[in-house]
């Protein structure tokens, strides 16, 4: 009866006789039927159950130590059935053989074979049973687990979980032990204080359910009643519908938000079949063309347009049933019979049944059109006036993008970028330009209003410009987004300036620097001598017995004098030397970087000799011999202030007034080294 056979089949038993006496033990399943196998021991028959199946094993013991042997055969066979036949009628000893596994025990002695042969075969059919009740408990379980949605096995009488599939814990986070601990109210989110539990029988009901990280679940239940395992119990179904119904709730909303948006919108919204005939259309583009939403249902889409501009109306249904989409202007007609221009966008949709339509959307641009009509003339008009105008004006974005152009400034920069609008700053003016000007541009595009004035270029080739860099901002946040220009040519004017800040530095009749002019030289050469620690000198000239001649051949004369004296002067020192003329005869020369006092001295010397030479003034017929007197007044990283370093010179042209004329005197202001100083 090995395996599933019926109860009155033949039962191979394996008897492990011990200290029995094995004959009587056979004697006992003498009328059973059954296939009797005996073996000494315990040992021996573990060793049978490796090569053989048997549906009893029959263990003879004396005594508690042998007991031990009901955990050696349930390891090797632990779904055979195990009967005991204890030794002496002692029910302690039986009682331990149950304990220890045994499927039943007796006593031997006085034992009828009746007695032993039913108690064998309920002892494999329970077993039997206990093997099926796990088959089927796997099975059911298996099929429990293979559920993708949670379900529970609850006590119908008091809710409680029985036991939970593995998408049950998966989705609430609860283990079938937690879940073991728990009804099916224990569910309810903590703002569900009452409600129903479980929806009617043969029906679904969708309610919330919370997981154990208090999360809120949509579910749609299911509750069943059935008999597992001879109990009743309630079979409880849930499937998480949360994005489910999210998503429902969210068409919804978003239906009543189209239908809220077609109704309300300002815009001008319409539905019309693919041969034009109006299916739908808001009452925004109904009130604009003065008639009822009801009236234009079923309306041809080209009687909205004039009569003489239909044919477009035509051109666009193909153009839409070609495409599948179109933009563009359409002019429609009111009830008055006012034109409109409606900029549209439409699309091709399909419905579900495969149905064709269009819808589109579209704004009344009408007076936008005119505005911008306007402001094209606008626009026009003052490029024209731009152009007119001779000062060269330009706009750049906060990019440095020429944007607007001059004729002005497109004739100047032609050679550079014919087109100029769209080319970028530097590559229209230029890297030197554009360097010079760069840093009143930044703080143009910085915000602030800059004026400055630009030079290039020398003698016939000089060039200056007045540049004024206005910024413009966004109305929303004050950001520069870009700086108009307008260029002036100034150059007349400054030649002009020049000319009148030369006459004013320069002699008038000697052509030479004049005081105002010396007193500039003589500041920064001061500067120059501390900055650099080298030799200063200032050289005070007197023309000698000048009053004489004054006296003699009048001033005309004395004038001449002095223009040859101050060419002579010119011809005798170097071209980077000052000189200046401080008025009547007198006479300075401001000598930079001169190596040692020594040379000095020579220079001086050699003043004194060039100038005692007769002067030959030819447009008077004279012939005049005057001479010259010097001071000097020389220092090294020069402490004094200019004034009085000329102070020092001219004490100096006294003392060689005073020495007789004709010679020099020199003041060593500052320390210098003994090579400077020596003479």
């Amino acid at each position: 009866m090995t395996g599933t056979g019926t109860a009155q089949a033949a039962l191979e038993v394996l008897v492990v006789v011990g200290t029995a006496d094995e004959a009587g033990l056979r004697a006992l399943f003498a009328d059973s039927g059954a296939s009797i196998t005996s073996c000494p021991g315990t040992h021996e028959a573990v060793a049978r159950l490796v090569h053989k199946a048997f549906d009893a094993v029959v263990l003879h013991v004396a005594g508690a130590r042998q007991l031990e042997s009901i955990a050696k055969l349930r390891a090797r066979a632990p779904d055979v059935a195990l009967l005991v036949l204890a030794a002496r009628p002692d029910r302690t000893l039986c009682d331990l053989a149950l304990a220890r596994g045994a499927s039943d025990a007796l006593a031997l002695p006085g034992l009828q074979p009746l007695v032993l042969q039913y108690a064998l075969r309920l002892a494999v059919m329970g077993v039997l049973r206990a093997r099926e009740q796990r088959t089927q408990s796997v099975s059911l379980r298996t099929v429990f687990d293979l559920d993708a949605h949670p379900v529970w096995i609850c006590d119908p009488n008091t809710l409680r979980f029985l036991g939970a599939n593995r998408a049950a814990t998966e989705t609430y986070g609860y283990s079938e032990e937690e879940f073991s601990a728990l009804s099916v109210p224990d569910l309810r989110p903590r703002d569900v204080a009452v409600g129903p539990d479980l929806p009617p029988a043969g029906r679904t009901m969708v309610g919330r359910h919370r997981t154990k990280d208090g999360r809120e679940l949509e579910v749609e239940s299911f509750a069943e009643r059935t008999v597992l395992s001879g109990r009743d119990v309630l079979l409880l179904r849930a499937r998480d519908v949360t994005t489910e119904r999210r998503a429902m709730r969210a068409l919804e909303a978003s239906e009543r938000r189209f239908r809220d948006f077609f109704e309300h919108s300002t815009g001008f919204i319409w539905i019309h079949e693919l041969d034009g005939t109006l299916l739908s259309i808001n009452p925004a583009a109904a009130a604009a063309l003065g008639r009822s939403v009801a009236e234009l249902l079923g309306t041809p889409l080209r009687d909205l347009a004039p009569p003489h501009l239909r044919f477009l109306i035509d051109q666009y249904q193909q153009r839409i049933a070609r495409a599948g989409e179109d933009a563009g202007f359409l002019r429609v007609q009111n009830r008055d019979g006012a034109e409109l221009v409606w900029q549209y966008r439409n699309r091709l949709y399909t419905d579900a049944d495969g149905s064709a339509y269009v819808m589109g959307y579209a704004q009344d641009i009408t007076a936008m059109r005119a505005v911008e009509q306007a402001l094209q003339l606008s626009e026009q008009r003052l490029r024209t006036v731009a152009d007119t105008l001779p000062v060269k004006i330009a706009y750049v974005d906060a990019q440095q993008r020429f944007v607007f152009a001059n004729e002005a400034f497109r004739r100047a920069y032609a050679a550079h970028a014919p087109t100029i609008v769209g080319e970028d700053l530097r590559s229209v003016l230029g890297d030197a330009r554009y360097a010079r000007r760069e840093p009143y541009l930044g703080r143009a595009l910085a915000g602030e209003r800059v004026t400055f004035e630009d030079e290039e270029g020398d003698g016939d080739d000089y060039q200056c410009v007045e540049i004024t860099f206005i910024p413009e901002t966004a109305e929303k946040d004050g950001s520069v987004i870009g700086v108009h220009a307008m260029v002036q040519d100034i150059t007349s004017k400054k030649r002009e300036e020049r000319r009148l800040i030369h006459l004013a530095r320069i002699d008038p009749l000697t052509g030479l620097m004049n005081r105002a002019a010396f007193h500039e030289c003589l500041d920064a050469a001061i500067e120059r001598s501390r900055e650099k620690e080298w030799l200063l000198s200032v050289f005070y000239l007197d023309v000698d017995r000048f009053k004489q001649v004054n006296d003699t051949h009048g001033h005309a004369v004395g004038d001449a004098l002095i223009r040859a004296f101050a060419t002579r002067l010119g011809e005798n020192v170097r071209a980077s030397d000052a000189v200046a003329r401080l008025g009547g005869d007198e006479f300075v020369v401001v000598m930079e970087g001169i190596p040692d006092v020594k040379r000095v001295r020579t220079i001086a010397t050699k003043l004194v000799m060039a100038m005692s030479r007769p002067f030959e003034l030819r447009s008077e017929g004279l012939t005049l011999a005057v001479g010259a007197s010097i001071g000097v007044a020389a220092c090294k990283a020069c402490p004094l202030p200019p004034a009085q370093l000329v102070a020092r010179a001219d004490a100096m042209l006294y003392e060689a007034k005073q020495a007789g004329r004709g010679t020099y005197r020199l003041e060593l202001v500052a320390p210098v080294s003994p090579d400077q100083a020596n003479a």
